[in-house]
C-alpha cells in the first residue's frame, strides 16, 4: 500500500496529473485518516495511465473507452478463472463431455 505522495514519487507522475486522474475516476484508491491509500491494482493503473498518456500520447478523450475496454478484459478474464475453477472441480466424464462441446464449437 503506498499513499499519494509515495506514487507521485515512485512511478515519476505529477501531483497534479495523479489528481486529475482520480477526479476522472479512473484510478480510485481508497481513504484512510484522511490519506489517499493505493494499493497494486491502483499503483498498477497509475502505471498504465503514466505509458498510455506520457509515452505513447493517448488523449484524455479517448482514455475512458481505453480503460473500460480493458476493465471489461480484466473482468472477462477473472470470470474465466472461476469457470475453469468449476470446471476442474466436476467429475472427469462430465469434463471430457464439456471439453468435447467446446472442441465441436471451436470447429465451426
Amino acid at each position: 500500500m503506498k499513499t499519494f505522495d509515495d506514487i507521485v514519487i515512485d512511478l515519476d507522475v505529477s501531483g497534479s496529473e495523479l489528481s486529475d486522474w482520480i477526479e476522472s475516476n479512473w484510478v480510485l484508491p481508497t481513504q484512510e485518516d484522511g490519506t489517499l491509500i493505493f494499493n497494486d491494482a491502483d499503483e498498477a493503473r497509475v502505471r498504465l495511465l503514466n505509458e498510455l498518456i506520457n509515452d505513447i500520447g493517448v488523449n484524455y478523450e479517448a482514455m475512458p473507452i481505453i480503460l473500460r475496454s480493458m476493465d471489461q478484459v480484466y473482468n472477462l478474464r477473472k470470470l474465466l478463472g472461476h469457470l475453469a475453477t468449476a470446471i476442474q472441480s466436476l467429475p472427469s466424464d462430465a469434463r471430457q463431455d464439456l471439453e468435447d462441446i467446446i472442441r465441436s464449437q471451436s470447429e465451426v
